[in-house]
């Protein structure tokens, strides 16, 4: 049963990726499937050295929080843009399509221009508000995407979602 599921899930996933733009809404399930690559793991250190020579609590990666901000940056990178939108979903809305419970705290930054995990940690340091996201001790939990347009103005696009709660967690 779980590899018919599992082979169910990939098969979605597939036309969803050939298909993007037919599909209304991520399902959930897809969140499942996320998981962080080398760059999204070196910020997940990065940003936890930072919170913890600040005195905050470390953060754990979470699948539904990793999906979301794949997604919105996927899409920023597909529409060469920097917004907290995805069309005319927010990113809240799209961090509940993902799975994450609804009634948590939820915050969002994104930015773009910077390939690498410090870089990206870098210029969100030197930005109050998005400092502030980082060093928010109610966070327990982080999801975090890096997109990736050649011909975009940008070139990289990043995506870091953050909640009260850990949930569907993996490592690095």
């Amino acid at each position: 049963m779980v590899r018919f599921f599992t082979r169910a899930v990939m098969a979605i996933a597939l036309v969803t990726m050939v298909f993007g733009g037919l599909t209304i809404a991520p399902q959930p399930a897809s969140a499942y499937l996320w998981t962080p690559d080398a760059n999204e793991c070196a910020f997940l250190t990065a940003i936890n050295k930072y919170r913890r020579d600040n005195g905050v609590g470390p953060l754990t990666l979470s699948r539904d929080l990793g999906m979301a901000a794949e997604d919105h940056s996927l899409y920023m990178a597909r529409t060469d843009d920097v917004d907290h939108t995805i069309g005319t979903l927010s990113w809240a809305d799209n961090i509940l399509d993902y799975g994450y419970p609804a009634g948590l705290g939820m915050g969002e930054n994104v930015l773009a221009g910077r390939q690498s995990a410090g870089g990206a940690l870098g210029l969100w340091k030197t930005s109050p508000p998005h400092n502030a996201n980082m060093l928010d001790p109610s966070w327990h939990a982080i999801g975090i995407a890096r997109a990736y347009n050649p011909k975009g103005r940008y070139v990289f696009y990043w995506t870091t979602d953050f909640g009260t709660r850990s949930h569907r967690t993996i490592s690095c």
